[in-house]
């Protein structure tokens, strides 16, 4: 028993003689690990700051834009266009939800400007940029949408179709019904049975999922699907 307590006074007089021989270089290394932590700590809440500062500024662009535009011509709304366009421009590159808010102003300025390719390509980066948002099926719907106003059938049925495939978009029958029409057009009934048949196992029970039930009959009856 003796000698049990010989040993832990031993050790602890061992850990007191090596934190006394290397008190600096603890008290170095401790400061470093705090500054680290701290160094950290700002530069999140910095981020958050820069975050919501570029939030707040597509807002205010947004605003500035819509603001009593009912009473405009359609010169005023084109100058606001402009206007608000070069405000943006700064920030589409940006990432995150800031960069997504900024490309999808820009995509609904030149959409409405009936640039579609242009709108497409804003769509796209707000998609990118917010691959994992829920703005991203929104993102994937309207550049299908721009694709059929520019005739590009084959990606809008694509896009239809990446946009219903995401859980709980809002929009999701509408874009698998859009998705199995657009591949009608194209003459590809097979997919576009494929896409109806989805559209209807899931059963919402909705307007698109009755139309879609429509027309598998309707092709059955005209031969184009067995």
């Amino acid at each position: 028993m003796i000698e049990k307590k010989f040993e832990k006074a031993t050790a602890s007089e061992r850990l007191s003689q090596f934190m006394l021989k290397y008190r600096m270089q603890i008290i170095i290394l401790t400061a470093v690990i705090v500054t680290g932590i701290v160094a950290y700590g700002v530069s999140a809440a910095v981020v958050s700051s820069l975050t919501a500062k570029g939030i707040s500024f597509v807002d205010t662009v947004e605003y500035e834009f819509t603001k009593d535009s009912d009473s405009l011509s359609d010169a005023e709304i084109e100058t606001r266009r402009g206007e608000a366009m070069t405000k943006l421009t700064p920030y589409l590159s940006k990432g995150g939800i800031v960069g997504v808010r900024a490309n999808m102003l820009a995509a609904d300025i030149t959409y409405a400007r009936k640039d579609y390719a242009t709108a497409k390509s804003y769509w796209s980066a707000a998609a990118s940029k917010g691959a994992k948002s829920y703005t991203a099926p929104l993102a994937y719907y309207n550049m299908a949408v721009c694709d059929e106003n520019t005739g590009n059938l084959a990606e809008a049925a694509a896009n239809y179709g990446k946009a219903s495939d995401v859980k709980d978009f809002p929009l999701a029958s509408h874009a698998r019904f859009s998705e199995a029409r657009t591949y009608e057009a194209l003459g590809d009934y097979k997919k576009a049975s494929e896409a109806y048949t989805k559209l209807t196992a899931a059963a919402r029970a909705d307007a698109w999922t009755n139309l879609a039930e429509t027309r598998l009959i309707a092709l059955k009856a005209e031969g184009k699907i067995e």
